[in-house]
């Protein structure tokens, strides 16, 4: 499957938007989620445990800076704000989807929460 730029704006955006019912039905019964150097996940129904917290958890500033796609796979670089009980904080992340018969397959996601004033 050769995924577009499109299908990975609105598969990024769920993400940030805590839409995780979308998620769940992209996917795959044995994906595997890397999140880089907290652990791998793996199978729809770990998947669905992890990510159900996520549930309408919404990034008050999102932006993407640049999507590469080659053929089944792609990656999304940017950054995420959010308020937590220190006020606001903001992770750039790294993330790469594999998609195989369309649906989700593997999630490799790079979050790195700012320690530095800008």
């Amino acid at each position: 499957m050769a995924i577009s730029k499109q299908q990975i704006e609105i598969i990024n955006t769920a993400f940030a938007k805590g839409d995780v019912d979308f998620i769940f039905d992209l996917a795959a019964e044995d994906i595997v989620m890397n999140e880089v150097g907290h652990g791998i996940t793996e199978g729809k129904a770990a998947f669905m445990e992890k990510m159900e917290p996520m549930r309408g958890y919404k990034a008050e500033v999102y932006q993407v800076y640049r999507t590469l796609i080659d053929g089944d796979t792609a990656v999304v670089e940017g950054e995420m704000q959010f308020t937590d009980e220190d006020g606001p904080v903001t992770y750039y992340f790294n993330d790469w989807y594999t998609f195989r018969n369309e649906k989700l397959k593997n999630v490799t996601a790079y979050m790195i929460k700012q320690t530095q004033t800008k």
